[in-house]
């Protein structure tokens, strides 16, 4: 009971320690994926304005999927200088929002320094992503 009386003397160190863990396992979390998923090192170009991701992967769902392998590989090629809009159409359930969401996805995670679940991927420097 005494240390609980004594616990907002040392809230901020500990705050800061509990933060920095949180951190170091989101880091770990993601080698392991990485690791186990056959995941790529993406290039990413700050000078250049694409996102090309050959064979990517939903990096959710590849791992729901497991060893069924039902979830086919995707490829993107967007660039500045040439396709920069895709519409994307198809049947109820026909896995439109799983594609722009594994693009998303992708992107957000080459940004941050992860590994990607692609063969290869170059992606950009990317300051917003937008999807309906």
């Amino acid at each position: 009971l005494f240390w609980y009386s004594h616990f907002s003397e040392h809230y901020h160190p500990v705050s800061k320690a509990i933060g920095h863990l949180a951190t170091i396992d989101c880091l770990f979390s993601l080698s392991q994926v990485a690791k186990q998923g056959d995941y790529c090192r993406p290039t990413v170009q700050d000078n250049r304005r694409e996102i090309i991701i050959k064979n990517g992967r939903h990096p959710v769902i590849d791992v729901l999927l497991g060893e069924q392998d039902q979830y086919v590989p995707n490829t993107t090629n967007l660039s500045g200088d040439g396709e920069r809009v895709m519409i994307i159409t198809g049947p109820n359930m026909g896995g439109k929002s799983s594609y722009i969401k594994q693009v998303a996805l992708i992107t957000v995670m080459a940004q941050i320094g992860s590994y990607v679940p692609a063969e290869e991927s170059t992606i950009g420097v990317v300051d917003g992503i937008f999807t309906r």
